[in-house]
This record gives structure tokens, sequence and C-alpha cells, in this order.
């Protein structure tokens, strides 16, 4: 059986349509024959059925054919100079304000924000944050409290698993689980005292939680605002990842499991130092001088 192609471009795929279309193939087989080539996702059937027609009509563009209407006249570059000076004021200023306040469309804004200036709501990399003074020495306290009681402090990470539901039952699970491993490996350590650190998400603040961790007396050391210390893999790997596999298609999950595998094999070493690196280099700018993190 021949191996599925991952990587296509729209382009290229019409071309195979027109292609098979001139063999005089039906458009059903054209379907069928796509599917097994580029996956299920490459053309759903009315589109085959719908270029099929365009090509018998003479049709010899690949390309998506210019749109009807009215010509754009806000997206211009004044309105664009202007967006992203309100941007660059206020980096929480939403869309809507924005179209609020310079009069135009807020579709247009979108476009603006997000094709022209390239600006995005990211969560695999850090963005600037607007953070108050009291954020930033917020940070600062509850580093220095981590570290300076390092044998009591337990820092837990959320597994996440492939297709399955993380809700506070199975985060309640997952903690009878660490504190049987604690009661085993270091015992001591329940009769002080354990300081959990998670954060605000919904199978962490849900009641069941709450009442799971009030039994047994476990502290939370609590959670700075837009922290990364958490999470550094948000802000360095997941980045990278979603590049990688931004086109991809897959028609099982093992097949997704196996590219992942494979990507993680292949990265260099060099990769995950300089993650560590800049994790360690955003600690040291908030206990030097308070400042924020900014993306690099």
């Amino acid at each position: 059986m021949a191996t599925p192609i991952k990587e296509w471009s729209k382009l290229e795929v019409r071309a195979v349509v027109r292609f098979l279309f001139s063999k005089g193939t039906k458009p059903s087989e054209i379907r069928k024959q796509l599917a097994e080539t580029y996956g299920e996702g490459a053309m759903s059937r009315s589109r085959v059925y719908q270029w099929c027609t365009w090509f018998g009509e003479g049709r010899t563009s690949l390309g998506d054919e210019p749109k009807s209407g009215r010509p754009k006249t806000s997206t211009n570059e004044e309105n664009t100079t202007r967006v992203d000076e309100l941007i660059r004021f206020d980096r929480r200023m939403k869309t809507r304000k924005i179209a609020l306040k310079l009069e135009i469309p807020k579709s247009t804004v979108h476009e603006i924000v997000h094709d022209t200036l390239g600006y995005r709501k990211v969560s695999a990399r850090w963005v600037p944050k607007m953070l108050t003074e009291d954020h930033k020495l917020q940070r600062v306290d509850f580093r220095n409290a981590f570290c300076s009681d390092a044998n009591k402090t337990m820092e837990m990470r959320k597994r996440r698993i492939l297709g399955q539901c993380i809700n506070a039952a199975r985060y309640c699970s997952t903690l009878d689980r660490l504190k049987e491993a604690i009661r085993r490996k270091r015992p001591g350590l329940l009769r002080r005292g354990v300081v959990l650190q998670h954060d605000n998400a919904t199978p962490h603040s849900a009641n069941l939680t709450q009442q799971w961790l009030q039994r047994y007396g476990w502290e939370i050391l609590p959670h700075p605002a837009h922290s990364p210390d958490l999470a550094p893999s948000d802000f360095h790997l997941f980045g990278p990842l979603k590049r990688h596999l931004g086109g991809m298609a897959f028609e099982t999950e093992d097949d997704l499991i196996s590219e992942l595998r494979n990507w993680f094999d292949n990265l260099d070493v060099d990769f995950f130092r300089v993650g560590i690196n800049s994790l360690l280099s955003r600690w040291q700018k908030c206990i030097d001088l308070h400042g924020d993190y900014v993306e690099k």
C-alpha cells in the first residue's frame, strides 16, 4: 500500500483533479484516489464535483477567483498605522474597542491585526504582558519563597493525555496516586506537610479538588499571573512543534503519535539547552530588575 502524502497544497490537489478528469476519470473515482493519496481532508466530495464541472466548462486556472463585491477601502496604510499605535499603547485592547475608536468595521480590524501586522494570541510561546508593579513584585516573592524551602515544595504538573478529558475526578485520582507515591518514597514529607503548586485550571479549582486538599491538609503555593515558570514547554517547545505539524493530516491517532515521536527523536540537544537558558534568563531578569518577560 502506498504511503499517503502528508504535505500538500491546494493547487497540487487541484492539478491532480484536472489531470485525472482530462483522462476521463469519474469524479467519484477521483475523490477516492485523492483520499487514498492525500488523506480524507484533501478535498471534499462536493468540491471534487465542483472542480470537475469547472474544468469541463473550460477553466484552466487552479487558483481562487477574485471575490465579487465592493473593494476594500478601510484596510489601508493609515488605518494600519493607527491600529498598530493603539495595540502598542495597550496590548490588552480588544478588536471591538479598536473598531469603535477608529470607526471602522471590526472585521477590518481583525484583518489588520492578524494578517497585515502579524499579531496573534499565542498559547505556545510567550508574548509581552501588561503586568502591574504588584504582579512583578509577587513574582519575586513567590520565586524566593519557592527556592528558600525547596525540600518542602513539590511542583505538580498536569499530564495531558491524548484523547482523554482531564476533570476534577481524574485530577483527584492523580493526587491519590501522588500521595501514595510520597508515602512509599518520602513518608516524612507527608507528616511535615506538602506544598502543591498548580495553576487555576478548572480541574484544580473545582470544589471536589478543594475538598481533597483540605481533607489531607495540603498547602497550595500561590500562582503568579501570566507566569511561564510552571509550563516552560508552552513558551519554547509547542511553538516549533505546531509549525512542524502545520499542514499535516493524520488518518489515525497512531500516525500522529508516530510523527510526534519522530520529531522529538530528531531534536538537537541544543534545542533544549536554549530553552533552559531562556527560562533561567527570565527568572534572573524578574529577580534583578523586576522586569517583564519579553519575546526575543
